[in-house]
C-alpha cells in the first residue's frame, strides 16, 4: 500500500493506493490542481514510521473525565462530541 498525503496534514489529508504508479498519478494531480508541491508519496510502513500518530487529551461530555485518544480519531468516535453521545 502507498500513502499520498499533504505535507502540512499528513493525518488529516491522506489516501491509500495499492500501486505506486496509482498514488504517484495522484499526487502528481492533486499538486496540479493546488499549483505548488505540497503532497507526497511513501510506502504505508515508512510513512507511519516517519508520522507517528500521537495522542490527545479530551475531557468527556457526560462524566467530564479526560480521556486521552489518538488524534486521529473520527469524531463519531471522540467522546468529547456530542455525535459520540448520541449515537
Amino acid at each position: 500500500m502507498y500513502v499520498v498525503f499533504h505535507t502540512q496534514f499528513p493525518h488529516q489529508d491522506r489516501r491509500y493506493f495499492r500501486s505506486a504508479a496509482g498514488a504517484k498519478r495522484s499526487a502528481t494531480c492533486a499538486n496540479r490542481n493546488v499549483g505548488r508541491s505540497v503532497y507526497e508519496v511513501l510506502e504505508e510502513t515508512l510513512f507511519a514510521l516517519k508520522y507517528p500518530v500521537g495522542y490527545r487529551t479530551v475531557r468527556s461530555l457526560m462524566t467530564g473525565k479526560e480521556v486521552e485518544i489518538r488524534e486521529d480519531t473520527p469524531a463519531c468516535c471522540d467522546p468529547s462530541t456530542e455525535t459520540y453521545w448520541s449515537m
